[in-house]
């Protein structure tokens, strides 16, 4: 059900960032997500984000092409919330939100090594979908909002990894 909405979703933000990485960059070794039952704030979120960790997993990894090695960083990444505004939630100012740590580690170099909490929300991960989308109207639960806000945070991890 997700699988052109998050492709599509995924392409666009691929097309935002490098595909290859240059000689001074690092390589990465792995990426993990974990989310657990209790960082899905509510059961809109557990009944249609349950692929969030292999989804969020290939989407970083898509935008890291060309740096994906068998040695390298470790990104390692821990949800905290997953919550999904409902219509009355977003009339009342709530909005869609992913948060989670993100660790990253080289085991091969001590001096490079990162840490930082990551948030994104749903008014970031408009750009991202379908073009005249209203998100007064947009299902959260919908797959174009998934699709949209997995790219937004894998696109944030990117980001920060690099700078």
């Amino acid at each position: 059900m997700y699988g052109k909405t998050f492709a599509a979703a995924l392409l666009g933000a691929a097309l935002t960032l490098p595909a290859l990485a240059s000689a001074d960059e690092p390589t990465i070794k792995s990426i993990d997500v974990e989310t657990s039952l209790s960082d899905l704030s509510n059961a809109e979120a557990a009944a249609h984000w349950s692929s969030l960790d292999t989804d969020l997993e290939t989407a970083i990894a898509a935008l890291l092409v060309g740096r994906l090695a068998d040695e390298g960083m470790d990104i390692k990444i821990d949800m905290n919330e997953v919550a999904l505004a409902n219509f009355v939630e977003a009339a009342v100012g709530a909005e869609s939100t992913m948060a989670g740590t993100v660790n990253v580690i080289d085991l091969s170099n001590n001096t490079n090594f990162k840490t930082f909490d990551l948030t994104v929300t749903m008014a970031q991960a408009a750009p991202l979908l379908p073009p005249d989308t209203d998100i007064a109207v947009i299902a959260p639960t919908s797959g174009e909002v998934y699709s949209a806000m997995v790219a937004t945070f894998a696109a944030a991890v990117v980001d920060r990894i690099e700078n």
